[in-house]
């Protein structure tokens, strides 16, 4: 009895294990591509918009690029969601070094 859920267990491990967080070329190349990009800084910078003016919640988004390109979709939606993890609860932007990319100049003190 033991035997046959050890072969069952090994075997769902196996059929699993491709799925586990892989990344395939496509995914690689449309996070490389300029859209990606300009999608990923127009999203992070929509993730603080909102300043002394409460009620101004504009985005800073190409709408005709968001509808029309993958690239920039994905990098907007990317850049969104992981500058908006680093907005503190008075969406003030993040101190230099804590944000989602790190800063290269930084150094402790």
């Amino acid at each position: 009895m033991h035997a046959n859920l050890r072969w069952f267990s090994a075997l769902v491990l196996i059929a699993l294990l491709p799925l586990s967080g892989c990344e395939s070329a496509a995914d690689r190349a449309l996070k490389k591509s300029p859209d990606f990009k300009i999608g990923y800084t127009d999203g992070c910078a929509s993730a603080g918009t909102q300043g002394a003016n409460f009620r101004d919640t504009e985005l800073s988004r190409d709408e005709e690029a968001y509808r029309s390109n993958k690239a920039y979709h994905a990098g907007w939606g990317t850049g969104f969601n992981a500058c908006r993890a680093y907005q503190p609860s008075n969406n003030m932007p993040p101190p230099p070094g804590q944000g989602p990319i790190p800063d290269p100049t930084s150094r402790p003190f």
